[in-house]
């Protein structure tokens, strides 16, 4: 019983993290859920005081941990690292693009985030580099009748971006988590049965992932195939300020693609104006005055 509680606060964090920036929009490629307790992949003792201690509380005490990985989508990497870096304006991203109802708002230390399922509390990026985000996420789950479970978790995102056999990127993520409970409760049923409930707690953890990636996926593939479209999906958006960080993200989502002009067909007569006569020819009138 314990771990399928936990299962709920582990596969409710990962369902609450604010879309990023993927495999087809159908969904991403089928997760791998590893079954023994992953290490956690970024050296402790390398993160800041702060962000060591949150971290140590979580470890110390963890009563669930899991990892999925092998999901691979479409993704440009410029604006995958944009959404990562502002997990307010991503929220509202996918709000605005009807792809999800994460709400994130910036606090001071961190961000207040709510999936809209039952899931709030505070997000902390403890650490970041090329190829890992470390968060830390503190706060509570409640659904329908069932009590609420507090707790917090540490989850660490990999990616590593690669090009594909199309021109475009693919990104390969894993995602792993630690989950500790603050909920006396739950820690006393927990003696129960817990080892009876693992398959359902790998089956909650995998519907979740593949549910918050499936939304990845689907912003993903549309920045990388049709950004100036997601593009006027924001524009005057109420959902999204307009302001200098949509005007970033759009100097992102343009960059390097052609200007409208020069994905039209050339014509040197208007479309619909075929009787219009012909200029004269002034290169050979230039070349009959050199002539003579």
């Amino acid at each position: 019983m314990r771990r399928r509680l936990a299962a709920v606060g582990l596969a409710m964090a990962l369902g609450g993290l604010p879309a990023g920036s993927g495999a087809d929009p159908e969904g991403p490629a089928r997760p791998v859920v590893a079954r023994d307790t992953p290490p956690l992949g970024v050296p402790v003792d390398a993160l800041a005081p702060p962000a060591r201690a949150r971290a140590d509380v979580v470890l110390a005490s963890t009563v669930f941990a899991h990892r999925v990985g092998g999901i691979r989508h479409q993704s440009r990497e410029d604006v995958f690292r944009f959404l990562l870096d502002h997990p307010d304006f991503a929220a509202a991203v996918a709000r605005a693009l009807r792809l999800g109802q994460y709400r994130v708002s910036p606090r001071e230390d961190g961000y207040w985030g709510d999936d809209s399922r039952g899931a709030t509390g505070m997000i902390r990026i403890l650490h970041a580099d090329d190829e890992r985000r470390l968060f830390h996420l503190e706060g509570r789950y409640q659904r329908g009748v069932f009590p609420a479970i507090e707790g917090q978790l540490l989850v660490l995102l990999e990616f590593r971006h690669e090009a594909d056999d199309q021109g475009g990127t693919v990104v390969e993520s894993t995602l792993t988590g630690y989950l500790r409970l603050d909920t006396p409760l739950v820690g006393a049923i927990a003696q129960v049965a817990g080892a009876l409930s693992r398959p359902l707690v790998e089956r909650a953890v995998e519907r979740k992932v593949r549910r918050f990636f499936g939304t990845v996926a689907r912003l993903s593939r549309w920045a990388h195939d049709q950004p100036e479209q997601l593009l006027a999906g924001l524009d005057g958006h109420a959902d999204v300020p307009q302001d200098e960080t949509l005007a970033a993200f759009q100097a992102i989502l343009l960059a390097d693609r052609p200007p409208a002009w020069a994905q039209a067909p050339f014509q040197l007569v208007p479309s619909g104006r075929e009787d219009l006569e012909t200029p004269p020819d002034t290169f050979t009138g230039l070349d009959d005055e050199a002539a003579r």
